[in-house]
């Protein structure tokens, strides 16, 4: 009798233990559709990418392109808003899912993440006070102060140690005096409004952000205009942490749904929406 229910017991135990192994061998996919809710990270203080409303909602192209892709996998979306460098540094801990923010797929950051396909590209830019008249070229930056958000393309480039795959990058010739690093591209965008060479002399960033900063006024009538033309285009993807284990399902959907909004126009709609532009590549 008792040597039935030692036997009874030792199989209820396996039976657990290999439902547990079931459950822990899942793909990220079956994770995410099992749970009803995909968890994506973004920021909330980036317009138009993305940005609290009046309602204290977040709005913005990357949040409607992350709404449609929740939609299109029937699940719930949730957005966390973590630091910039908190995402791009990998070993999310299951605490999100994905990352829809505009984010490059850079040589270093594949070290850490795993990408789709572009679902946009973006024109990077330097922007200098309006009443400034001394810097009428980009070559009028050597040895000026120009402000950056932290671990970004932007801040690489400067620093010449950017890569991006399929991207031909030319620097140039001449070298900032100082660059200052900010935790959002609207913190150096609100420095450089405040007065020519106040506090910079001059911000690098992506041409729809300025676009949207000089449109809203950035909180101080944004007495900025952009200063030559982009020195490069960068394509943006979602990203996935790499150190999660079978994610390759939930990239091979991503891109699948990707291809959908291209082809349906739902990307080239959003980007005409927010940018006043068609940022969206051709496949």
């Amino acid at each position: 009798m008792k040597r039935n229910w030692f036997v009874a017991v030792l199989l209820v135990g396996m039976m657990v233990g290999m439902a547990g192994t079931s459950v822990a061998g899942q793909t990220v996919l079956e994770e995410i559709l099992a749970a009803g809710t995909i968890k994506v990270s973004t920021d909330a203080n980036y317009a138009p990418q993305s940005y609290l409303n009046d309602k204290g909602e977040l709005e913005g192209f990357d949040i409607s392109v992350a709404k449609e892709v929740a939609k299109r996998l029937g699940v719930k979306v949730d957005f966390i808003t973590p630091d910039w460098d908190l995402i791009t540094a990998g070993k999310w801990g299951k605490r999100w899912d994905l990352s829809i923010g505009s984010m490059t797929p850079t040589a270093e950051r594949k070290q850490a993440l795993l990408f789709t396909m572009p679902y946009y590209s973006s024109p990077a830019q330097f922007a200098i006070h309006k009443a400034n008249t001394t810097i009428k070229t980009l070559s009028d930056l050597a040895g000026k102060r120009i402000g950056i958000a932290s671990e970004t393309t932007n801040e690489r480039y400067l620093q010449r140690n950017l890569k991006i795959e399929d991207v031909n990058i030319v620097y140039q010739t001449w070298e900032p005096g100082e660059l200052k690093t900010y935790p959002t591209d609207a913190n150096h965008i609100e420095d450089l409004s405040l007065g020519d060479g106040a506090r910079l002399d001059a911000v690098f960033t992506s041409r729809q952000t300025l676009a949207e900063a000089i449109e809203s006024g950035c909180g101080n009538g944004c007495p900025i205009k952009m200063l030559g033309e982009p020195p490069y285009f960068e394509p943006l993807c979602f990203a996935l942490d790499k150190s999660r284990a079978n994610s390759e399902t939930l990239v091979a959907k991503l891109n699948e749904i990707l291809k959908g909004m291209y082809a349906d126009g739902t990307l080239v709609n959003l980007s005409m929406k927010f940018y006043k532009t068609d940022l969206i590549p051709k496949l």
